[in-house]
């Protein structure tokens, strides 16, 4: 067991001398491909007659390994967690709304297939939730480490 977590120690310093903005493309990528792929997985249950109620669901479950994996694995930060959770939260309800917005934008006016349209929202909302986690979740965090 000590081995594996001195292996885990060593690929941790190693990730985290990579670019913040590259940790989090690849977390933000893992974290959309899962949030993504709860989103299909609720819109095929609710047979794609749904994808308002896809993507509350989709928000709703992935938020947790989302707050996790960008807490530990892009910002590193030490704070607070249930302050920082809340704002992670506060952060994703406004991309949350942005992407409802955009959803029913590409889906109604645009009349693009509800799998396609979530496509084109995730690429514009990763963007916005760099911008929103980095200045409002992990702000603190970020201005104690420069």
């Amino acid at each position: 067991m000590k081995n594996l977590v001195e292996f885990y120690l060593v690929l941790f310093r190693f990730w985290m001398k990579f670019p913040e903005k590259l940790r989090f493309l690849l977390v933000g990528g893992y974290n959309t491909v899962v949030s993504y792929f709860i989103y299909v997985v609720c819109l095929y249950f609710l047979e794609g007659n749904y994808p308002q109620v896809s993507l509350l669901l989709s928000f709703l479950i992935s938020s947790v390994n989302s707050y996790v994996t960008q807490k530990f694995y892009v910002f590193n930060t030490r704070g607070n967690y249930v302050r920082e959770y809340i704002l992670c939260l506060a952060s994703w309800g406004v991309s949350y709304i942005a992407n409802a917005g955009l959803l029913l934008m590409f889906t109604s006016f645009f009349s693009l297939n509800p799998y396609v349209a979530q496509i084109f929202c995730l690429i514009i909302i990763a963007v916005l939730n760099y911008i929103l986690l980095k200045y409002v979740a992990f702000y603190r965090s970020f201005h104690q480490v420069n």
